[in-house]
């Protein structure tokens, strides 16, 4: 999907950064916002990541080493998310429990989870991870030609039968969501079909193409959105019951996000095909941000229940001003953090090697 590898990833990291922006908005309802619409709008977050990470698995397997096995991808592609998600949980567990040091309670959190409602995502991930290499395999073998739009929909058929097994007849672990079923659920459908339309490399090629697929994006998610609004998933608990409505989500969710990674696709292939100045700033501001949503996702609930309530004089000042620095706070604290961590890192490997070279000349 897109123009080239740049803009491929380019896209792909705004769509996170739109990702992240609404899993923050969901979590400040009741604290910026009492409208329930506001909170439906925002609902495709985490069917969006997961989307997402289905492409980028799909392009992280067609493009790793030939002397790196599945295996080794899949210890790899781990390790970049299970390192990260222990340092936040001994974060959250020593100021959640007036900052002491638990080794055994620590261990118990990291392996269940459920320290924060959020973490569910990491154990799907890592499940999702770990069955990519095979899913990659039965994406590749739907290249049928002509015929490859009739094995792709069996694919996905065979996707949504296993996910509904999974949420029927299995259970991960006592987390949030979909985290309660092995895969996922229907986040396996999910995941699965991010790695169908990465294998079929859609592209808009020109401005025009990539206009007129912006307006019918628009025209897309806003009939989407206004089913949504009016629906509130009613015709999900008909066919479903409680068991799909948001997390994990049911086919108009799904659909819905659907609609919002088509409009995001369109909208960002254009807007870079516009090469504006100002356009281009913009777009690499929101990359740039989308690179980081992980860090966003582990800590911003921390922030917001522990940092943010301390600023007192945001309840009596206007709106806006609350506003800005509540979603500024979760959004880019967490990538100060990363960034002071980097720096860090860096000088130590620095003074390191200039050591070492010392002794070298000694």
């Amino acid at each position: 999907m897109g123009l080239g590898k740049k803009q491929q990833i380019g896209w792909i990291n705004c769509a996170k950064f739109f990702a992240i922006l609404a899993v923050v908005i969901d979590h400040v309802k009741g604290i910026l916002y009492e409208d329930e619409a506001v909170q439906y709008i925002f609902f495709y977050s985490v069917t969006v990541f997961l989307f997402l990470a289905g492409m980028t698995a799909y392009y992280s397997l067609q493009n790793r080493k030939p002397e790196e096995s599945p295996g080794r991808w899949v210890v790899r592609r781990i390790g970049r998310i299970l390192v990260p998600y222990l340092a936040a949980v001994a974060v959250y567990q020593y100021v959640r429990t007036g900052f002491q040091l638990n080794l055994g309670a620590f261990v118990l959190w990291a392996v269940n989870f459920n320290l924060e409602g959020q973490f569910y995502y990491v154990l799907i991930y890592i499940q999702l991870i770990a069955a990519a290499p095979v899913l990659y395999l039965l994406v590749m073998n739907c290249r049928r030609g002509k015929a490859a739009f009739l094995f792709r929909g069996i694919s996905l058929v065979l996707a949504w039968f296993a996910s509904m097994f999974c949420m029927k007849h299995t259970f991960a672990l006592e987390t949030y969501g979909g985290g309660k079923y092995l895969l996922g659920g229907t986040y396996l459908f999910v995941f699965a079909a991010g790695m169908v339309a990465a294998d079929m490399h859609i592209t808009l090629s020109g401005k025009k193409k990539a206009g007129i697929a912006s307006a019918a994006s628009i025209v897309l998610l806003a009939g989407a959105m206004a089913f949504l609004l009016h629906d509130r998933l009613a015709w999900d608990e008909s066919m479903f019951g409680w068991l799909l409505r948001v997390n994990p989500p049911g086919i108009t969710l799904i659909l819905y996000s659907l609609a919002v990674i088509f409009f995001l696709f369109s909208v960002c292939t254009f807007l870079a095909m516009l090469q504006n100045r100002v356009v281009d700033k913009i777009l690499q501001a929101l990359q740039y941000l989308g690179k980081y949503t992980l860090y966003i996702f582990l800590y911003h609930t921390l922030i917001l229940d522990t940092l943010l309530p301390k600023l007192t004089f945001l309840d009596n000042g206007p709106a806006f001003l609350k506003i800005l620095v509540y979603m500024a706070g979760m959004l880019l604290l967490p990538l100060a953090g990363k960034n002071l961590y980097d720096w860090l890192k860096r000088a130590m490997v620095r003074k390191t090697r200039k050591e070492e070279m010392l002794l070298k000349e000694k």
